[in-house]
């Protein structure tokens, strides 16, 4: 799959996609894959999750004893002594922190400057040193200290600590302490996790259309790339020098592009005509790549049969009008609009075939007449 759609760092063919689009969620156009590296954060997350909440394990029992030896896991300092996976533990601690939610106890045992209890961020990075000092509470001090009879008890000669307490002053004291991820006692989610630790995108409004319950993967792969207006075609091939001529391999007599390919070109567009017939939608007048991606978010977006089948046809027809151009550029091998149509019916049918009920309305059973597909499906 990387070699098929990315060249890698140091390959010489060139990109479909880049390879961050690829690793980006099916909503946010990607194909869902996720980087090895954003796993490996997580799970590196998940490590950190199990200090802090005290897992029962030998190697949570190990750090505990040999590394954090009496501390909170937030005052370890980086030291060249460490082993890279501390190294890299310690590196991702202002990420879990983003990610955590305490819950205060009347007898807290949160350490009051290091733990990221306020606003996911420690006390001593916002008060400083001199803060902590003047205060007179020493640097292992527990939350409880500022606790009395389930109220906060600031110390009210440190102005820094004024406007913290004043912050508190609307966060509720339990019985127990407690840790939850991104929600109160919430437990660790790879998933979460995982989102945290990459840059999300605005949604596409058509991801929808290419990935669907019953598509297809290769032909929804191939639809997905044409979205991105990632096939090479003529026209760029032959931008890079690559081909000396970027004429239809259809015989038209016309520059292939994207647009041409698929809906301008007489061969294709026939094959378009009889697939919208098919599915009782009239050929617009101006047809092209950015008029198609409106007609489907308008009109095949929904759960109803006849809006699944128009999904189904674009994909359908995408894919075998670019398989049947491959055919006659690398196999010499050409074929007819109407066997191109028969092979589209083949694949419709067997989607058709796979769907558990369909209901028997007059426009379902005008369209599945119009396929000639067995009205058993009913």
């Amino acid at each position: 799959m990387c070699e098929y759609l990315w060249a890698g760092a140091r390959g010489r063919k060139r990109s479909k996609v880049s390879w961050s689009l690829v690793c980006k969620p099916k909503a946010e156009g990607g194909l869902g894959l996720r980087r090895a590296v954003d796993c490996n954060k997580a799970t590196v997350m998940r490590l950190i999750w199990d200090i802090l909440t005290d897992r029962l394990s030998l190697w949570v029992r190990w750090c505990k004893d040999e590394i954090l030896k009496g501390r909170s896991f937030w005052q370890i300092e980086w030291k060249q002594s460490l082993s890279v996976t501390w190294k890299y533990i310690l590196k991702l601690r202002t990420s879990v922190s983003a990610n955590l939610v305490y819950s205060i106890g009347h007898n807290s045992t949160w350490s009051l400057w290091h733990d990221p209890w306020f606003q996911n961020c420690p006390l001593i990075a916002r008060v400083g040193n001199r803060a902590i000092y003047n205060s007179g509470l020493p640097r292992d001090a527990t939350l409880s200290e500022v606790i009395q009879d389930s109220r906060w008890n600031w110390p009210a000669h440190v102005w820094q600590l004024r406007d913290i307490g004043a912050a508190c002053s609307d966060s509720q004291i339990g019985q127990r302490d407690a840790i939850g991820w991104r929600r109160v006692g919430g437990a660790f989610s790879f998933k979460l996790a995982w989102e945290s630790t990459r840059l999300a995108v605005p949604l596409v409004p058509w991801g929808k259309i290419v990935w669907f319950s019953g598509a297809i993967p290769r032909h929804a792969l191939c639809l997905w790339l044409t979205f991105h207006k990632a096939h090479l075609t003529w026209n760029k091939l032959h931008r890079l020098s690559l081909v000396k001529s970027s004429l239809c391999p259809f015989g038209c007599g016309q520059q292939e592009s994207i647009d041409h390919l698929f809906f301008l070109c007489p061969f294709t567009k026939s094959v378009w005509r009889k697939v919208l017939k098919l599915n009782n939608c009239i050929f617009p007048a101006a047809w092209n790549w950015e008029n198609i991606v409106t007609w489907a978010l308008d009109h095949s977006l929904g759960n109803h049969f006849h809006l699944w089948m128009r999904r189904v046809g674009l994909a359908e027809t995408v894919y075998h009008c670019w398989r049947e151009r491959n055919n006659i550029i690398f196999r010499q091998s050409a074929a007819s609009p109407s066997v191109l149509l028969g092979r589209i019916t083949i694949d419709v049918a067997k989607m058709v075939a796979m769907c558990m009920s369909i209901l028997d309305t007059p426009t379902n059973r005008s369209i599945v007449d119009n396929w000639e597909i067995e009205e058993s499906i009913f």
